[in-house]
């Protein structure tokens, strides 16, 4: 069976490793490097992006998109400053609690130090969620600067055919993309 296996895999891949001959003058292209995507406009939307949330929507001119990408991050700010209040909040109440062994009435009417600590612990589990969501909405609205410039620049000609042809050496076929 493991014959079997390896002659099929060997047979199949016998057409995919082919390379384009180079034509005399033709220049080489080098490959591109990893750092390399943030060089250009979809790096510049993205840096944008990065420093001032809409900033790299309106690099791209996509403007109506700006109002959506500042909405979300204010709204990420907004429930991260409100899950910072409510923290503050408790935090004051369990040290008020046991420094003098009562509640602060403005505050709750529960006298219970490890009940309000596990008030407290939630809230603080609840705030480092909102850093997390935070960070996860500057990302997302970074990377749909970098990915709608991309697209942008991105060819759409209609141009594109594919040729079906018998492979030249040995069996199989070949698949020829033309754009």
């Amino acid at each position: 069976m493991r014959i079997v296996f390896i002659a099929a895999i060997t047979l199949l891949s016998l057409n995919l490793w082919t390379q384009q001959a180079q034509l005399p003058g033709q220049a080489e292209e080098n490959p591109y490097g990893i750092l390399d995507m943030f060089a250009g406009n979809p790096g510049k939307a993205a840096l944008f992006s990065l420093i001032l949330p809409g900033a790299g929507q309106a690099y791209n001119k996509r403007y109506w998109k700006v109002p959506l990408a500042i909405a979300a991050e204010g709204t990420a700010i907004y429930i991260l400053s409100q899950n910072i209040q409510t923290y503050r909040k408790w935090d004051d109440e369990w040290k008020f609690q046991l420094e003098f062994q009562t509640n602060n009435p403005e505050v709750t009417s529960i006298y219970d130090p490890d009940a309000i600590k596990r008030i407290r612990d939630n809230a603080r589990q609840q705030k480092d969620y909102a850093w997390v969501a935070l960070a996860g909405v500057h990302l997302i609205v970074t990377l749909e600067a970098f990915i709608d410039r991309h697209l942008i620049e991105f060819d759409v000609s209609e141009d594109l055919s594919l040729e079906v042809s018998p492979a030249p050496y040995g069996t199989g076929l070949t698949l020829a993309f033309h754009f």
